[in-house]
């Protein structure tokens, strides 16, 4: 329950700097900044409607395994083993380079240690839970964000 609400505190926050927070002057570079936050947030969003796609009804955001489940291990579960704290932290950074925003930057590096935290006290519980899921974690490397984290 204390991941599902921390994780809850960290959305309200994001979206209050997002709302608060002014964006950083123009400078060189900007739109080029902007422009690749553009293509951040928007991989971001799509790894993670992918993984809540093939997650279905058992979709939950609690970190305990839902019975009467498996380990998902096709579409973008082939790369990392948690792509939609991924496309969160990676929506998140995109945000703030788009609208040029540093304290939203700063939520996404917030976001990412969480999602870390998180996702190891996760893997345990899987690990613990399906049978399976010791050999997926050690065939898929990555665990937030493909070929990064």
């Amino acid at each position: 329950m204390i991941w599902v609400a921390i994780q809850g505190v960290l959305f309200v926050v994001f979206f209050g700097v997002f709302l608060l927070s002014d964006p950083i002057a123009d400078f060189s570079g900007l739109l080029a900044v902007r422009i690749i936050g553009v293509i951040v947030a928007l991989a971001g969003s799509g790894l993670s409607i992918w993984a809540v796609r093939l997650h279905g009804p058992e979709l939950s955001p609690y970190p305990s395994p839902v019975p009467g489940t498996q380990v998902i291990t096709e579409g973008v579960y082939r790369w990392v083993r948690h792509p939609m704290y991924g496309g969160i932290v990676l929506f998140s950074l995109g945000t703030g380079l788009a609208y040029a925003k540093p304290w939203v930057l700063v939520t996404a590096v917030l976001f990412l240690v969480f999602f870390a935290a998180k996702s190891k006290h996760e893997e345990q519980l899987l690990v613990d839970f399906f049978e399976d899921y010791a050999a997926y974690q050690a065939t898929v490397r990555w665990r937030i964000i493909p070929f990064l984290v």
